[in-house]
């Protein structure tokens, strides 16, 4: 796991440094405009009951055991559309999708609201403010 936290930490302290000395833009999250409004509709309510996440990769995951067929569904469109935003992102930035999928994660992590799920860097689930 050390190896994985080294992997994911060093581009996104990299990132972040150079966002901090103005060689990155900064630029909204691109996960706020990668949803419908019938899948924020949907995985808003699974988040509410717990069931969803946001991971803090920079995208959405399931929190217990499977989901219905439409809150997956749901779950995947959006997943599909960050990567697309990320990707999109990274190219203009000349940085990896990761890079920029990390920091969209901690951005939503930190936007969380109290009484969802966010995942950890370590994979483990917590509330937030609980």
């Amino acid at each position: 796991m050390t190896f994985m936290k080294t992997i994911m930490v060093a581009p996104l302290t990299m990132a972040l440094s150079l966002l901090l000395v103005g060689v990155l833009t900064p630029v909204m999250t691109p996960a706020a405009s990668a949803q419908t409004a019938s899948a924020k509709t949907v995985v808003d309510q699974a988040k509410r009951d717990g069931l969803v996440g946001e991971r803090i990769d920079g995208y959405l995951g399931v929190v217990g055991a499977g989901l219905s067929a439409p809150i997956q569904a749901a779950v995947n469109e959006i997943n599909i559309r960050r990567k697309s935003a990320y990707t999109k992102l990274a190219r203009q930035q000349n940085v990896s999708v990761e890079v920029v999928a990390a920091l969209s994660g901690e951005k939503l992590a930190a936007k969380a609201l109290a009484g969802t799920k966010t995942m950890d860097a370590s994979g483990a689930w917590s509330t937030v403010g609980g």
